[in-house]
């Protein structure tokens, strides 16, 4: 009977520790797409400032690139194993190139840096250039490890 009930507990952590998992993955997934987001809506706002759809303001420009870069160091913690099925547009060749896919995500966090100081100047240019670069780096990385 001992072995019974030892053996039914076994069972039920397992499965539980399934459950478990199955909401870290998720939980992971919506972590890093959250940081993802954020580094998105102020880029939309940085291009759009480029662009000339909305008037050159240097210090929103500099506020929201302060905030990409800080947040470019959030999403490879959602990055955790087997987080490439469920709700996520991240393709399994992630998985099986992490660390090209880790220096991608490098390059983009000096690139984010690299604006963020840009925006601190009175450079127009040179902010701008560095918009451009970091656009570049992100796109390399959604071509090779984002599904569209």
């Amino acid at each position: 009977m001992k072995r019974f009930f030892l053996g039914c507990l076994a069972l039920v952590m397992l499965t539980g520790t399934g459950v478990a998992s199955a909401q870290s993955i998720e939980k992971a997934i919506k972590y890093r797409q959250g940081a993802f987001s954020v580094m998105g809506w102020h880029f939309g706002a940085i291009v759009d400032m480029i662009k000339g759809k909305r008037p050159f303001d240097r210090e929103d420009f500099a506020r929201r690139a302060k905030i990409i870069s800080d947040v470019s160091f959030i999403p490879l913690e959602g990055f955790v194993a087997n987080s490439f099925e469920g709700s996520t547009k991240s393709k399994v060749e992630i998985w099986a190139n992490f660390s090209d896919f880790e220096a991608k995500l490098k390059q983009m966090q000096e690139a984010a840096t690299h604006l963020s100081t840009a925006s601190l100047s009175d450079d127009y240019d040179a902010t701008k250039r560095a918009a451009i670069k970091l656009g570049k780096t992100c796109k390399s990385c959604h071509d090779e490890y984002r599904n569209k």
